[in-house]
């Protein structure tokens, strides 16, 4: 039968197996949904594994004006801004998970 839920999941399989082809690459986790700079919740990294060269990236999210930026790291990169990151959480301790407050102005 033509409109059958076969047919219609071999062609989903196929756009699928298209996309994947003009990507590169497949994704294989991404990161919880993270409210960044006043935007609804979305994931901020990706890790992607591309097939043809056999390695993987991780793809941060970052939003830029009404559009996004998506830088791709390596491995050793990724594990470097995790150690930043998390040598910053420390040092910052409480203070880091604080909203910033506005300086005051000098009266004078």
């Amino acid at each position: 039968m033509a409109g059958d839920w076969s047919d219609l999941t071999k062609r989903v399989a196929r756009g699928i197996a298209e996309v994947k082809k003009t990507t590169g690459s497949e994704l294989v986790a991404e990161s919880g949904p993270v409210p960044l700079a006043g935007r609804i919740a979305s994931p901020v990294i990706q890790h992607r594994r591309r097939k043809a060269e056999g390695t993987h990236r991780f793809v941060l999210i970052l939003p830029f004006g009404e559009g996004e930026v998506r830088v791709e790291l390596d491995p050793k990169d990724y594990a470097a801004l995790t150690r930043e990151m998390v040598r910053f959480w420390n040092e910052q301790g409480e203070a880091a998970s604080q909203p910033p407050t506005p300086l005051k102005e000098d009266e004078a």
